[in-house]
């Protein structure tokens, strides 16, 4: 037998040296961390309102984002002005039934985003339809 087919604790082990890089991984990463911090911040300074989408398990991550803005993160604060494209289940699958569901977040953007608005969309593979076309509908509309 191999050791991976005794330890029951392979996967729980794989998981750990994966969440050892971490660190490393966000070290790497810190240039664009930090634009996409600034970005965030202009935008509560000027007022703007946050749009969030992804699919899955992206779409809870943006209805979290956008829960911390409108709630509250570490400390009591005014609330912000942040929505969940993904959060209203009906609203996005009507549009998806009527226009395909490319354009489930697109027609959100054009309706609810205005200049100088946000558009966090989330993606694991980066190359989702709905994330794409809700990133040109946020250049259409000036975001």
């Amino acid at each position: 037998m191999t050791p991976d087919e005794t330890d029951d604790h392979g996967p729980l082990r794989a998981s750990l040296a994966e969440a050892a890089r971490v660190p490393a991984m966000v070290e790497a990463h810190l240039p664009v961390i930090a634009r996409v911090s600034a970005l965030l911040a202009e935008t509560l300074r000027r007022g703007d309102k946050l749009l969030a989408c992804g699919n899955g398990g992206s779409a809870a991550d943006a209805q979290h984002l956008t829960g911390e803005w409108v709630g509250r993160f570490v400390r009591d604060r005014r609330s912000y002005p942040a929505v969940a494209l993904s959060a209203d289940g009906p609203l996005l699958t009507a549009i998806a039934n009527d226009y395909g569901y490319d354009e489930a977040f697109a027609r959100q953007v054009r309706g609810l985003g205005a200049p100088g608005d946000l558009l966090v969309a989330l993606s694991s593979s980066g190359n989702s339809g709905s994330i794409v076309c809700a990133l040109a509908a946020a250049r259409e509309v000036g975001l």
